[in-house]
């Protein structure tokens, strides 16, 4: 059981939230696509520092050479995606969001992101002047930026969509900054005023690693630990 807002994976392939005290069976995906027999998620507490995780038209999100256009389908099924577009200036096309997190040795940011015209992808944790490039229309990872993550990933989702991840030692601050390119190792360069990606689910959080999705509409949303009780010995409950 658990309180506070959290997601899993359903048997369709989309992200869902799932009520307190009731047990996230989570539906494990390969290449995209629903396999085998669903698991429970046991993840520990865990919060969104975004305030908005869904909403990048608000102004909480800085567009520098981009646009944003609402009204697409998202991996949770309903059009609450976004589309992110280049202008046609000769430069950085970004956005990015700066957020404090409180004593921590080390932060995560995770986006899902889909092709649009811009292949490649960067995740830039700005204050420890660490990222890494994303392939996104053949979802491998690329070349880190300036210097290499601890960690980072990407994970298809289906319909085109991956989740991108990145973890890195932080001192007070981390900013997401994410940037869209026309070559793996080019920041800056000429727009054509209609490409760039899909985007949906920006969440940073303190830890080690990304954990399942926690949707933010306003303020920063914590999920409590999961806990099982009366689950037996492991030939009951692996």
């Amino acid at each position: 059981t658990r309180s506070g807002s959290a997601t899993r994976i359903n048997s369709q392939g989309l992200i869902e939230e799932v009520a307190s005290g009731q047990s996230r069976l989570n539906y494990p995906m390969i290449d995209g696509k629903v396999v085998g027999c669903p698991h429970h998620i046991l993840e520990p507490e865990r919060r969104n520092s975004l305030s908005y995780s869904e909403d990048f038209s608000n102004a909480y999100w800085t567009k520098n050479g981009t646009s944003v256009v609402s009204g697409f389908t998202s991996p949770d099924g309903t059009l609450n995606a976004y589309k992110l577009i280049e202008d046609n200036s000769n430069g950085l096309h970004r956005i990015y969001q700066t957020s404090t997190i409180s004593a921590s040795p080390e932060s995560s940011i995770s986006i899902y992101v889909k092709y649009n015209g811009r292949k490649f992808v960067l995740i830039r944790i700005a204050d420890s002047a660490v990222g890494r490039w994303y392939d996104i229309e053949n979802g491998v990872l690329g070349d880190s930026w300036s210097a290499t993550p601890n960690d980072s990933s990407i994970e298809p989702m289906g319909n085109g969509w991956y989740r991108i991840t990145i973890s890195h030692t932080v001192s007070s601050v981390a900013r997401l900054e994410m940037w869209v390119s026309d070559t793996e190792s080019t920041s800056a360069y000429q727009g054509d005023g209609t490409s760039g990606i899909y985007i949906y689910g920006a969440q940073l959080e303190q830890g080690s690693y990304a954990t399942s999705y926690i949707p933010t509409s306003g303020s920063s949303v914590q999920r409590a630990a999961d806990t099982a009780n009366g689950a037996g010995n492991s030939e009951v409950f692996n």
